[in-house]
């Protein structure tokens, strides 16, 4: 990790200019259940059914992303419902999750669609803002066990912009990370689809080097595998992105949606690097997104005036780290209403001030 001078810092937080009428952004609560006891389930001779109490964010909510981490071999089947008033509706299939595809398959399901709901590969969006949700889950299992290691996750975006954009934390400025610079262009199999996978092998080569952990440092054509998904096709999944990582011992992992740079400000200050989704066109400056230009970096730092370092996949090794003007960096990140990969150690503190957007404790 790199410090600038803190005189210099603490000079420009006088600079910072708070607007009388702050930025309303639409509200996001995870809900996250880190142990099994938390759980119900109920056994048969070839599964275990496990079902998350049902988790109302306290807003109304259009999109959900779910998450789920464990090593455990035999697979897993997630599915969702959305609640209006308690009234539930129908489930929705989100995944079928395997670690490695010679245990079983691994896809999502795409496609589905009624009048309440539909599912875009990695997301469930409701027709008509819902008020909670319930998380039910299938494990392959011959013991009748939940799995030990297994924690889940289920993140939700409000309706309308509501909560106003955190202010900055400024105390992260001038924060450096140092990650393995990866890039996607030197695979030819990858050179315009294994951004995701390339963040992600950034992130967990970093975590080898913080853990002493030769095992998480993975080149990207390995974490590629892990995650691609046949039925989107690719590798951009977000959950399974998550998936694949937290399933390594002593790692957890999520998607959750931010408020804003202020939360990636507190989790740079705290040592994490996050992969993050944004629009590629406006990231280099483009004033509006193009169809199909998604892309993941990872935000890895702050300047001492606040703009912001990345660690970008979609380029050549010698320009993969560079910095990106603030308010183009919060334009780019907002196409993806601010979609994160929060991978963190369950032996090291979390950040503070989430305010339910992260786990308080790992």
């Amino acid at each position: 990790m790199k410090h600038f001078s803190g005189i210099a810092v603490s000079l420009l937080v006088f600079a910072v200019v708070q607007s009388a009428d702050p930025i309303r952004v639409p509200p996001s609560r995870l809900g996250w259940w880190p142990h099994p006891e938390l759980l119900r389930s109920v056994a048969s001779p070839t599964n275990v059914v496990v079902s998350t109490p049902r988790f109302q964010p306290g807003f109304a909510w259009k999109e959900a992303v779910i998450s789920w981490n464990t090593a455990h071999a035999g697979g897993l089947t997630a599915r969702a419902r959305p609640v209006w008033k308690d009234e539930a509706g129908a489930w929705y299939t989100l995944a079928q999750w395997n670690v490695s595809t010679n245990d079983g398959p691994r896809t999502s399901f795409p496609g589905q669609k009624d009048s309440t709901a539909r599912v875009e590969t990695d997301t469930l969006i409701v027709t008509a803002p819902a008020d909670g949700i319930d998380l039910e889950f299938s494990i392959a299992t011959l013991d009748g066990r939940v799995p030990s290691d297994l924690r889940l996750g289920v993140s939700l975006l409000g309706d309308s912009a509501s909560e106003p954009d955190p202010e900055p934390f400024t105390q992260a400025w001038g924060t450096l990370l140092s990650l393995p610079v990866r890039s996607q262009a030197d695979f030819p199999e990858g050179i315009q689809s294994w951004c995701s996978p390339t963040s992600l092998s950034m992130i967990l080569s970093r975590w080898s080097e913080q853990l002493q952990r030769p095992e998480l440092l993975q080149d990207v054509p390995q974490v590629a595998r892990g995650v691609h998904d046949p039925g989107w096709p690719g590798t951009g999944n977000w959950s399974f992105n998550v998936a694949y990582a937290g399933h390594h011992r002593g790692l957890s992992a999520c998607v959750s949606r931010l408020a804003g740079i202020a939360d990636l400000e507190r989790w740079i200050a705290s040592g994490n690097a996050v992969a993050v989704s944004v629009s590629y066109t406006q990231l280099k400056g483009g004033a509006k997104p193009r169809p199909g230009d998604g892309h993941l970096v990872v935000a890895s730092g702050f300047t001492p005036t606040g703009d912001v370092q990345i660690h970008d996949p979609g380029v050549r090794r010698d320009r993969v780290v560079r910095i990106i003007p603030r308010s183009d960096f919060q334009r780019a990140w907002n196409h993806s209403s601010r979609t994160a990969y929060l991978v963190w150690a369950r032996q090291r503190p979390l950040p503070a001030g989430g305010m339910g957007r992260w786990p308080e404790s790992p």
